[in-house]
């Protein structure tokens, strides 16, 4: 039997799975992901400190399994978050993850107005936000100087495990997308915004797909008991590993449901991508081919706000006291979902008004609301602003026939018809277990690896309830309305992209 180990590096947990070749999870192992406050830098993840956990977690593994039928390892992780590492691979400074950066306001004013917007867009597919990695040079470059001098090179966090295990320093082509020093149609790290940010020559190379992957270090294999020719590689962004795990095809959507929630798909071929900045639809590369996708920041977010909010003796409350199905639907509350930001489709356009200016609420609150009026509000909240961003996709000539929820969210039953019923669609919900874990595994794995995880009986279907949908019609564009009032620029989104 042959076996690929994954690793899952998260901002909540730290995964590893061993998998056979039929994509079958044989062995789990988690750790929490720790995250304490630096001064200067925000919440940040010790490096040193993530290592070991990762290797108590394959030692784990490893001590439940055949070591010596483990062919190779793949790794995926966050975007965004890296680390900055000297000459001799120690590092710099702390992980500083994607929504934990004190430096973030700072960078606003150091990133040239005239590289934001399209232009930048064109490039790297991306609309300018502080937590991508070229915000992190140039606040380097004018308040550390010193450390930037010191550093050698910048590894993203799968960069990082890939050069503890190999000694090699590489980068997979989606991580290097989500850093906006990548050019993804050329396909090589951008001349003007590397010499902006100070980043030239500190950059690993990017890995070409297909080339031989590095192996164990004599003595990684010898630590973890594992043959010498095991060969490791970084799998990329974890949504995306996600995706392939679930075998996703062209014209259908992965909708990943976290903390953070996210729509994402493939493309063979690049629609109008002018039409695509507009509409706020952000894009990279992944496998040789281009991605789309669309951020929900505040979704999973907005669940665990309410439950602080209606916190019991500093308790939130528990998850169970909101999903009562005695309820009023739809709510008479209306909410929108931005207690932890707006997605791209709001916030980009190169036009200024970025997630700071969008705030969440409950509206239309009364003396005869209840918990559950608050609770049913945000799952319709989420799912008015899921039915936004699945139009806007349609609208910018992007299929999306089929649509897979994965990840915590998909437990919450009330949250997923809602989104069916506010959307009309029917949602696909998959029981795979840890499946960004596992598409690293594949990655790992490549063409030995088999993958037999697109059958939909897998999945359970949420359809939408025909006796509603009048009802939550009337009710989303009231959504759209209130939005329309209260951020009137969205309307000229479309004007600012000159």
């Amino acid at each position: 039997m042959e076996l690929y180990l994954g690793i899952d590096i998260g901002t909540t947990h730290i995964k590893v799975c061993a998998a056979d070749t039929n994509g079958r999870v044989v062995k789990t192992a988690l750790r929490d992901q720790e995250s304490r406050p630096v001064p200067g830098w925000g919440n940040c993840i010790s490096p040193e400190e993530l290592w070991d956990k990762t290797a108590a977690c394959l030692e784990e593994v490893l001590s439940e399994t055949e070591s010596g039928a483990v062919k190779g390892i793949g790794i995926t992780s966050m975007a965004e978050a890296g680390v900055p590492v000297g000459r001799d691979g120690k590092p710099l400074m702390p992980i500083i993850p994607w929504n934990a950066w004190d430096g973030a306001e700072i960078t606003r004013e150091e990133f040239p107005e005239s590289l934001r917007g399209w232009g930048l867009y064109r490039k790297t597919g991306l609309l300018w936000h502080p937590k991508y990695t070229i915000n992190q040079f140039l606040f380097l470059r004018k308040n550390n100087p010193r450390l930037l001098e010191q550093m050698d090179c910048f590894l993203s966090v799968s960069d990082y495990l890939l050069y503890c295990f190999t000694g090699e320093r590489l980068m997979e082509e989606s991580l290097a997308c989500r850093t906006m020093l990548y050019n993804i149609h050329e396909r090589k790290w951008d001349d003007e915004l590397t010499e902006l940010a100070g980043a030239a020559g500190r950059l690993p190379r990017v890995a070409g797909q297909g080339e031989d992957r590095p192996v164990l270090t004599k003595d990684m294999a010898r630590r973890f008991g594992l043959r010498e020719d095991v060969r490791v590689c970084t799998g990329g962004h974890d949504h995306l590993c996600a995706a392939l795990a679930e075998d996703l095809k062209e014209g259908e959507v992965l909708n990943s449901m976290g903390t953070s929630e996210v729509y994402i798909g493939f493309l063979t071929q690049l629609p109008d991508q002018d039409l695509l900045y507009k509409k706020g639809i952000q894009l990279g590369r992944f496998q040789g081919k281009y991605y789309w996708i669309c951020n929900m920041p505040s979704s999973g977010a907005s669940v665990e706000w309410l439950r602080s909010f209606l916190s019991v003796e500093g308790r939130p409350v528990p998850y169970e006291s909101l999903m009562q199905i005695e309820r009023q639907v739809p709510s008479r509350v209306m909410y929108l979902p931005f207690v932890n930001g707006a997605g791209s489709h709001r916030t980009g356009h190169g036009g200024g008004h970025e997630n700071r200016n969008y705030q969440g609420g409950l509206l239309n609150l009364s003396m005869a609301s209840r918990p559950m009026d608050a609770a049913q509000a945000v799952y319709e909240g989420i799912a008015c602003e899921s039915r936004v961003i699945l139009e806007l996709l349609e609208e910018a000539g992007i299929g999306a026939e089929k649509i897979i929820c994965a990840g915590g969210g998909t437990g919450n039953p009330l949250l997923m018809q809602a989104k069916a019923d506010i959307t009309g669609r029917s949602f696909l919900i998959s029981h795979m277990l840890q499946a960004t874990a596992l598409g690293a595994a594949a990655i790992a794995g490549g063409s030995r690896m088999k993958r037999n995880m697109d059958a939909d009986s897998e999945k359970e279907t949420i359809s939408p309830a025909d006796a509603l949908q009048e009802a939550y019609d009337i009710k989303y564009e009231t959504y759209r309305e209130i939005l329309q009032k209260q951020y009137p620029m969205e309307r000229e989104a479309g004007s600012l992209c000159s």
